[in-house]
Protein backbone atom coordinates (compact mmCIF):
# COMPACT_ATOMS: atom_id res chain seq x y z
CA UNK A 1 0.00 0.00 0.00
CA UNK A 2 1.28 3.29 -0.84
CA UNK A 3 0.95 6.10 1.36
CA UNK A 4 1.88 9.63 1.77
CA UNK A 5 4.28 11.03 5.12
CA UNK A 6 4.73 14.40 4.93
CA UNK A 7 8.61 14.05 6.05
CA UNK A 8 9.55 11.79 3.82
CA UNK A 9 7.04 12.29 0.71
CA UNK A 10 5.32 8.29 -0.44
CA UNK A 11 6.23 5.51 1.38
CA UNK A 12 5.22 1.72 0.41
CA UNK A 13 4.05 0.29 3.63
CA UNK A 14 3.36 -3.07 2.15
CA UNK A 15 5.62 -5.03 5.05
CA UNK A 16 5.38 -5.28 8.98
CA UNK A 17 9.23 -3.12 9.29
CA UNK A 18 7.88 -0.53 6.53
CA UNK A 19 4.84 -0.06 8.14
CA UNK A 20 6.53 0.28 11.40
CA UNK A 21 8.71 3.01 10.44
CA UNK A 22 5.66 4.66 8.78
CA UNK A 23 3.89 4.47 12.53
CA UNK A 24 7.03 5.70 14.24
CA UNK A 25 7.13 8.53 12.06
CA UNK A 26 3.97 9.51 12.30
CA UNK A 27 4.36 9.35 16.42
CA UNK A 28 7.24 11.53 16.26
CA UNK A 29 5.49 14.80 14.00
CA UNK A 30 4.37 17.45 15.04
CA UNK A 31 1.63 19.64 13.46
CA UNK A 32 2.80 22.73 11.40
CA UNK A 33 2.90 25.18 9.00
CA UNK A 34 5.24 24.32 6.37
CA UNK A 35 7.77 27.64 5.91
CA UNK A 36 7.17 27.20 2.06
CA UNK A 37 4.01 26.45 1.50
CA UNK A 38 2.32 27.51 4.58
CA UNK A 39 -0.25 23.89 4.47
CA UNK A 40 -0.61 22.45 7.95
CA UNK A 41 2.01 19.53 7.69
CA UNK A 42 2.86 16.81 10.49
CA UNK A 43 6.63 17.31 10.58
CA UNK A 44 9.48 16.02 12.72
CA UNK A 45 11.01 18.32 14.69
CA UNK A 46 13.25 20.41 13.58
CA UNK A 47 12.00 20.07 10.03
CA UNK A 48 10.67 23.11 8.60
CA UNK A 49 9.58 22.08 4.89
CA UNK A 50 7.48 19.37 3.82
CA UNK A 51 8.82 16.83 1.63
CA UNK A 52 6.40 18.27 -1.15
CA UNK A 53 8.71 21.50 -1.29
CA UNK A 54 11.78 19.79 -0.84
CA UNK A 55 11.77 17.82 -3.63
CA UNK A 56 10.46 21.04 -5.29
CA UNK A 57 13.27 22.64 -4.33
CA UNK A 58 15.91 19.95 -5.22
CA UNK A 59 14.16 20.43 -9.11
CA UNK A 60 14.71 24.50 -8.85
CA UNK A 61 11.90 25.85 -7.86
CA UNK A 62 11.88 29.09 -6.09
CA UNK A 63 13.00 28.73 -2.38
CA UNK A 64 9.51 30.99 -1.34
CA UNK A 65 5.98 30.89 -3.14
CA UNK A 66 5.98 34.24 -3.22
CA UNK A 67 8.85 34.25 -5.78
CA UNK A 68 6.52 32.97 -8.47
CA UNK A 69 5.33 35.91 -9.02
CA UNK A 70 1.96 36.23 -10.53
CA UNK A 71 -0.70 33.70 -10.66
CA UNK A 72 -2.06 35.21 -13.99
CA UNK A 73 -2.59 32.05 -16.87
CA UNK A 74 -0.76 31.91 -19.65
CA UNK A 75 -3.15 30.67 -21.60
CA UNK A 76 -5.66 32.25 -23.64
CA UNK A 77 -9.22 31.66 -22.08
CA UNK A 78 -11.01 32.60 -25.39
CA UNK A 79 -9.18 29.49 -27.02
CA UNK A 80 -10.16 26.24 -25.12
CA UNK A 81 -7.40 23.37 -26.08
Amino acid sequence: MLVYEDNFGFLNISEPQERAFFDFVRRQSVLMACERCERPVRLIPPKALCASCVSALEYGAPASIEEYGSQETLLDPTHPS
